[in-house]
């Protein structure tokens, strides 16, 4: 893009008593050989907010700083499209609202904010969008139990090719060990039955979705839509781009033995909830300390 820069210079809101305007357009003209400099009593205002539109509209500029209020404010007034390079240098809040009215100091200070905002524009590009290659809309789920079954499931209803990862050698997770689930349809009164094997060959039969057991995800690197991920498993590694990554690990019971004060591990007939569940998985419950019914 050639730069063609033009410097506006306000004098509105007490800056034109404070500052020597001319000083600052001097800067511009002299030091930095600005093609386009002008001033105004009121750049927000509507004629000077239509002289520099109109310095835009007519291709005399591309490239504006606006030497005036801060840039947190009149930004829809100063507003020229994502093809026009904006600067703005705040002489009115961090200069002459600020410092001495009239003062070298201060006139030194306003010409080197000046300064700073044109060698910032000088080095300023038009922003370029981010154009990715090899985009990828897969996604990764890793975990094989009831949620990341689910989530590749309604993942590949949506039209999204999915990359299943288990570590264990068969899917299922914690629903192999459990007898009945708790029941998430009307009228809601009976357990549930597991129909894992019916899940399972749902999410097999599709061709939309790639299944590795015994697996485990080395490493990912990359970002969205650009996830490399390696898998290892039995002894190779396999290579995979997704877009996305669902973790659906499963958890880990607590620790029971730190549980004494309540029996666990002293009194045998005090089990886990887990240890229930696989006497129900088994066909019935009984009392670990004499193997009768309970």
């Amino acid at each position: 893009m050639e730069k063609k820069l033009g410097v506006y210079i306000c004098g509105g809101c007490g800056l034109g008593d404070a500052l020597d305007l001319d000083s600052l357009a001097k800067v511009a003209t002299k030091e930095f050989k600005v093609p386009v400099c002008k001033q105004h009593s009121h750049l927000c205002g509507a004629e000077g907010a239509g002289l520099i539109k109109a310095d835009v509209d007519q291709g005399g500029v591309n490239s504006i700083v606006v030497a005036a209020c801060s840039p947190r404010v009149m930004t829809d007034v100063f507003d020229y499209g994502p093809a026009v390079l904006l600067e703005r240098v705040n002489l009115r809040e961090q200069v002459a609202w600020s410092h001495p009215a009239g003062d070298e100091d201060t006139q030194m200070l306003a010409d080197d904010q000046l300064r700073i905002g044109l060698n910032r524009m000088k080095e300023m590009e038009p922003p370029s969008p981010f154009e990715g290659e090899n985009l990828s809309k897969r996604i990764l789920v890793v975990g094989g139990g009831l949620t990341g079954m689910s989530a590749a499931n309604e993942a590949a209803k949506a039209g999204c090719e999915v990359v299943l990862v288990e570590k264990e050698a068969e899917l299922g997770g914690y629903l192999r060990q459990v007898a009945k689930l708790p029941p998430s349809q009307p009228p809601y009164e009976d357990l549930q039955d597991v129909d894992l094997p019916d899940l399972i060959g749902e999410l097999t039969g599709r061709s939309s979705v790639m299944i590795y057991t015994g697996a485990q995800v080395a490493s990912i690197a990359g970002a969205p839509c650009m996830f490399d991920v390696t898998i290892q498993q039995n002894g190779s590694q396999a290579a995979e781009r997704v877009g996305a990554v669902v973790l659906a690990t499963g958890s880990v019971p607590y620790d029971a033995r730190k549980l004494d004060h309540l029996g666990y591990g002293k009194l045998s007939d005090v089990i886990t909830a887990a240890d229930l569940e696989a006497q129900f998985k088994a066909g019935g419950v009984t009392r670990p300390s004499n193997g009768q019914p309970v």
